[in-house]
Parts: C-alpha cells; sequence; structure tokens
C-alpha cells in the first residue's frame, strides 16, 4: 500500500510570490530609469552637436567668402516689416594689378592687366564679366552710371590666344577690352574680376537662413527661399540691438568690418556667435 508524503511536496507561498513580484518591479522600475536618462543624455547631446555643427558651418562659410567680397561691396537690407533680413555682397572671382587702363576722358576701352594664365583655381573668363576699379562705396560697384565697373567684352594674350588661359605672353600680360573707360585710377592700380552676387537672407517666419545667387545687373531682392544654410535662428528681428548683420564702411584707418550677430536656439539649448568680419580687399 503507498502513501503519500506530503512533507516531500514542494513550491512557493503566495507570500513569497508577491514578494517576488515587488522586487522584479522594484528593479525593472530602476533599470528602466537608468536606460531612459541614458536616452536623454545621447539625445540632448546629438541635438547640441547638430545645432553646433550647422551654426559653424555657416558662421564659417559667410566669414571666407566675406574675406573674399570686391571691397565696398558688402549691404544689407531688409523687407518692409523687418521680417527678413539679408546681406549682399559681391565675390571676387579674380584680382589682379594693370599697367594700362582707359580712364575718362580718354576714349579708349582697354586695360592691360596681369596675365591670369595656369592660376590654381582655374579661373576662365566668362561671357558677361565685369571689371571693377577703385569702388569707393557700394554704388561705386552696383551702379552702372557710377563709371567703377565695366563689362568685359574680350581678352587677347600676345594678340593670339583669345581666352587668355594659356601663359605664352612673354611679358605676362593679358589685355583686356571693356564697354567702356573708367572713371578712376586705383592708387594701388588693381583691378577686380566679378561677375555675381551672393545674399543670405534670415527669415524670421520659419528661424532660417538662406544662400542665394543673384546677377550683379539686378537690384538688392530680399529672398524668400534658396539654399537651406541654417536652421533655428533665435535673433529678435524686432530689437534693433539684435540686427543680424551690420556693416561698417572702410575708412582712412581701418578696412570695411562686418558684424555678424546670430543667436540659435533648439529645445532650449542657445547658442550666440557674435563675429566681426575685416574685409582684407581694398580699392
Amino acid at each position: 500500500m503507498l502513501r503519500s508524503d506530503t512533507k516531500n511536496n514542494k513550491g512557493f507561498t503566495l507570500i513569497e510570490l508577491i514578494t517576488v513580484i515587488i522586487v522584479l518591479g522594484v528593479v525593472s522600475v530602476g533599470i528602466s530609469g537608468f536606460i531612459r536618462t541614458g536616452i536623454e543624455i545621447y539625445t540632448d547631446t546629438t541635438e547640441r552637436n547638430q545645432l553646433l555643427g550647422d551654426s559653424r558651418f555657416l558662421m564659417e562659410r559667410l566669414t571666407r567668402e566675406l574675406r573674399m567680397a570686391v571691397p565696398n561691396s558688402v549691404r544689407v537690407k531688409s523687407n518692409d516689416s523687418n521680417s527678413i533680413q539679408c546681406i549682399e555682397f559681391v565675390p571676387a572671382e579674380w584680382v589682379s594689378f594693370y599697367s594700362h587702363l582707359s580712364v575718362f576722358p580718354d576714349t579708349s576701352t582697354s586695360a592691360n592687366i596681369v596675365e591670369f594664365a595656369n592660376n590654381p583655381i582655374g579661373f576662365r573668363l566668362t561671357a558677361g564679366d565685369f571689371a571693377i576699379v577703385y569702388p569707393t562705396d557700394k554704388h561705386d560697384v552696383y551702379d552702372l552710371t557710377k563709371g567703377k565697373r565695366k563689362q568685359i567684352n574680350s581678352c587677347e594674350d600676345n594678340g593670339a590666344d583669345t581666352d587668355c588661359e594659356t601663359a605664352d605672353d612673354p611679358g605676362g600680360i593679358a589685355r583686356l577690352t571693356v564697354s567702356g573707360a573708367f572713371t578712376d585710377h586705383s592708387p594701388a592700380s588693381r583691378l577686380f574680376i566679378a561677375r555675381k552676387t551672393v545674399s543670405y537672407c534670415a527669415r524670421q517666419s520659419n528661424r532660417s537662413i538662406y544662400r542665394n545667387e543673384g546677377n550683379l545687373t539686378q537690384e538688392q531682392t530680399v529672398y524668400l527661399t534658396g539654399t537651406l544654410m541654417a536652421e533655428h535662428i533665435n535673433n529678435d528681428f524686432d530689437n534693433v540691438n539684435e540686427a543680424l548683420f551690420t556693416v561698417y564702411q572702410a575708412t582712412l584707418t581701418q578696412n570695411s568690418l562686418v558684424h555678424i550677430l546670430l543667436a540659435f536656439e533648439r529645445n532650449e539649448e542657445i547658442i550666440n556667435y557674435s563675429s566681426e568680419v575685416h574685409i582684407p580687399n581694398v580699392p
């Protein structure tokens, strides 16, 4: 006759099960909180690095382009409501020196400049390029009636080469034919070649900055769109003390200066930039 021994039956009591469930719950809450904190730190760091990267890219790009601007070509503009603020300038595609220049009342239309053949950046003249000589203010750059900017019609090198791309002239001189005589000589005999304008426009509505390229013959434009350069702009456009771009024209004691004041904000993370960019080129 078999008998069951109840003393050998093993298991968990209700109290033990409840205790284990409580312990596991406490541990799970602790682990999940630790994981959540780690994820939040990673997300904040990633967003902060992205904001830093975007803002630094904009500042570096804008600073480099401004330093290559034609002297006194930098100007600012905004729309009527001041909700869009732009800075515009003319990049110098090439800078040369001239040995001869047609200046009023001379009726000839030519300029002999240092040859730009075999240059390291591969510069080539294109149709519609302009020669600019001695621009002392922004009107000299943008207003044709000032006589400081003339269209380049052709280029000859040694009388045989019509594209001025080879260094076959022993004197190293290229001859430009321009649309008319210039108003003044440059004290340093400098001649700038330009073909376009570049604008950076900040929009308050979507807190973004766009880059645009325009034609030198058109009026200054306030662009609504373009190539997106940066987001999360946090400047107060209505506060004159927070103007994004301020231009200080050149004087007898200093070169032209551009003050850039930008604020970026993302998820309550704020980054402020206050930069002064000197325009090294002089007329």
